[in-house]
This record gives C-alpha cells, structure tokens and sequence, in this order.
C-alpha cells in the first residue's frame, strides 16, 4: 500500500533522533494487529497501517515517557491524537517529549462486529479487496460492505484526515465512505428510556462483569494503575466478589474518574472480554460534561477538564437546584 510507503520511509529518518517508535505490525489474527516498538531503520519494514488498526497506541505513551530518558515517536489515527491531548493539558505527559506521527484514517474495521457476523469460525485470511471486505474461512469466503463493520467512533468522525496537533502528517490515499450520524444519537435514544429500564439494563450488564480490570489497563487516562482504589487493602473500598453490584461499583468508580477526561477512543469496550457497552457510560457523562461546563476533552492542550479546577460560580449551573 502506498500509505505503508510513505509510513516506512518516514519513521526510517525519524530514528536518526527518536530513541524508538511505536507503530503496528501484522498479528497473530487475522483480524488484528499488535503494537511493535522500533528501534532500528531496518525494522520499520514491520510496520503496517490498514484498516484493521482499530488500536489506540496513545495508551503506552504516558508509561513509555517515564521509561525512556529522549524522544520518541507514535502513530496515531487523529482520533488517537486526542488522548494524547488530554494527557499533555493534564501535565502528564510533555510535548517536547513526544513526535506525533499522524495518519490518515479511512475507517477501522471492528473486528468484534466481524465475530457477530461469522461466529465460531476460524479466519483464515481477512483484507480488503476492490472497496469489499473479505474475509476467508476454512469452507467459505465471506464479501461484506466495510461501512457495516466500521468502528462505532468512526461514524461520527470529522477529523479522520484533519489532525488536531501533530509533527509529522502522512495523508491517506483512501478516504472513508461512512454516512455520519449525529455525535450522541445513541446515548439520545438511550436517554429515552424509563429509569426503571435504564437500571435495568446496567444490573444485567454488569451482572456479567468479572473485574479482568482490562477496560482500565488499556485506558490511555487511566495512568493509576498500580494505586487504584477498587484493589486497595487500606482503605479498603471494595471486595472481589463478582457481582452485579461490585460491577457497577467499580465501573461507577470509572465513570467519575474519567468524568470530562475520557476521549471516547472506545478501547474500554473494544478488550472487555464480556462486551460490556462502558463506553456508553462514557459518553452519557461527556454528553453532561459539554452541557454542563461546554467541553470536550482531547481538543486543546491549553484547557484543563472543569473537573480538576475550580470555580465559586458555573454559569451553566443552577446551584440552587440541586440542592
């Protein structure tokens, strides 16, 4: 692909200054790819870049900065570029520290909605071939239309080739065909529902949540992995029973914690092993964040969340009402 060209040749004359680059590689599955850490000219012929490169790498950047003394380099979809972003207004990363590599997107495949289409089956090849998606099993070839198995954030994406900040932007050869919708149509809808149904459908949600923690790991914000208070002893906040309670309680305790700071990457959702929907909760307290205090977090380096300051008097807000 040309975009793999161009990605290649400038990630080779970026580690003359970079200690490494963080970009994909082909993996096990078919379906996905893993992320590959480049040190040397002659490996960047690893790196790919395609539509099934639903990862968001910013999550490795906060932990990579304190590991590495120079700079290093990261491909990053624009979308991505919001979570780097974030981390920089919250003065948890440096910007000096860190070469944004921005690729164009064309929209990414949700290889999830895949396993819902064929379930069970082993694929043996997965690609994209004359604007279709084939996809190869051991007794069948499946043709499916990529706009049906695009990433839930893809289809109200505007900046999939209009980076907010970057160092270096490798335009794509291939634009996405997506038929937008509007940012929170869902959570619109959802909204629509009784509380007694909205509860619910969390009980039975996080009935099945077994507390893996990989939603948190994965999360690029969430950098207090090792202090986190749902696995303290002292004090101790909550127990390891698996239940609907303990669930919502630990993701409850997400929510609040990524309250104006979650970029809505959607990585939570795309490694909970029980396809638990967090994301919506996500969105519902963003939705709120940008009513409340007009704010979106991933936009500008310059502006803190409204929940990390201050202020005697929020002019969106009628305090007496809430009493």
């Amino acid at each position: 692909m040309i975009i793999e060209n161009k990605l290649r040749e400038k990630a080779k004359k970026l580690l003359s200054e970079l200690d490494l680059i963080i970009g994909y590689a082909p993996g096990s599955d078919q379906l996905k790819v893993s992320p590959v850490f480049i040190e040397a000219a002659d490996d960047t012929e690893k790196m790919i870049f395609n539509k099934f490169c639903i990862n968001n790498l910013a999550t490795y950047s906060y932990f990579l900065s304190n590991q590495i003394k120079g700079k290093f380099g990261i491909i990053l979809k624009p979308c991505d570029i919001k979570s780097i972003i974030q981390l920089i207004s919250e003065g948890l990363l440096v910007r000096d520290r860190i070469n944004i590599i921005a690729v164009g997107c064309s929209g990414i495949i949700d290889y999830k909605k895949i396993a819902k289409e064929i379930p069970g089956a082993k694929i043996t090849y997965a690609g994209i071939e004359n604007g279709n998606l084939i996809i190869n099993t051991s007794d069948k070839t499946f043709e499916l239309k990529p706009e049906n198995f695009y990433a839930d954030k893809c289809y109200t994406c505007k900046i999939y080739d209009k980076p907010i900040i970057y160092d270096e932007f490798i335009e794509n050869d291939k634009k996405p065909d997506i038929l937008l919708r509007e940012e929170y149509e869902d959570i619109d809808n959802f909204e629509k529902l009784n509380s007694n149904e909205i509860n619910n459908y969390w009980d039975i949600q996080f009935s099945r949540c077994i507390r893996c923690y990989a939603c948190r790991n994965i999360c690029p914000l969430e950098i207090c992995k090792d202090k986190c208070i749902s696995q303290l002893d002292e004090p101790h906040w909550q127990s390891q029973k698996i239940n609907s309670t303990e669930g919502k309680f630990f993701q409850l305790i997400r929510v609040m914690h990524l309250a104006g700071r979650c970029t809505e990457c959607g990585e939570c959702e795309r490694v909970c092993p029980m396809n638990i929907p967090v994301l919506k909760l996500m969105k519902k307290v963003n939705k709120e964040i940008n009513r409340l205090f007009n704010f979106k977090p991933g936009i500008s380096i310059d502006d803190k969340p409204p929940l990390l300051t201050f202020k005697n008097i929020e002019k969106n807000i009628d305090e007496e009402k809430l009493i």
